[in-house]
């Protein structure tokens, strides 16, 4: 993912970080994982609405270039490996759809641990086929704060 997919996928993530800090329901605890030729956690598990996590996120966004496949199959084994067990987990993904691995594979793993997935698709040319394996598939055009905190307060 490249160009005007990638500035989208900024934006998005953005949006969830402005949702983060805005969500005062129970604790919720986030990590930035980038799914390229390997994966890449980008921050540690940590409290979502925490000045840490905002502020690495924040600057991962600022400085992070496109590099590499797409591998979200990888992605999400290392997702389901470093799962807490019984957590109430909800999965936003980022995406172009331009996947380029097993992925879905992958995803039949991880999925009995996801409470709520939701893709977001980046880009006009998003491949929303690939990204209808998700609950949800969100535009980022569309995203707002209030409907990731719709999201949020969808998990019980």
């Amino acid at each position: 993912m490249s160009g005007a997919p990638f500035e989208a996928l900024r934006q998005g993530v953005q949006v969830l970080l402005n949702a983060f800090e805005r969500y005062n329901g129970r604790a919720v605890q986030a990590a930035l994982l980038a799914f390229e030729s390997a994966p890449i956690l980008m921050t540690p598990l940590q409290a979502a609405h925490s000045e840490a996590f905002i502020a690495d996120a924040n600057q991962i966004l600022a400085t992070s270039e496109p590099a590499g496949a797409s591998n979200l199959g990888k992605a999400l084994r290392q997702l389901a490996a470093a799962l807490p067990e019984g957590a109430m987990t909800a999965l936003y993904l980022f995406s172009d759809g331009g996947f380029t691995d097993d992925w879905q594979s992958a995803l039949a793993q991880v999925r009995p641990r996801l409470k709520c997935f939701y893709a977001v698709a980046c880009g006009l040319s998003a491949d929303r086929e690939a990204l209808s394996a998700a609950d949800q598939v969100l535009s980022v055009d569309g995203l707002t704060a209030d409907t990731l905190l719709t999201a949020l307060r969808a998990i019980k």
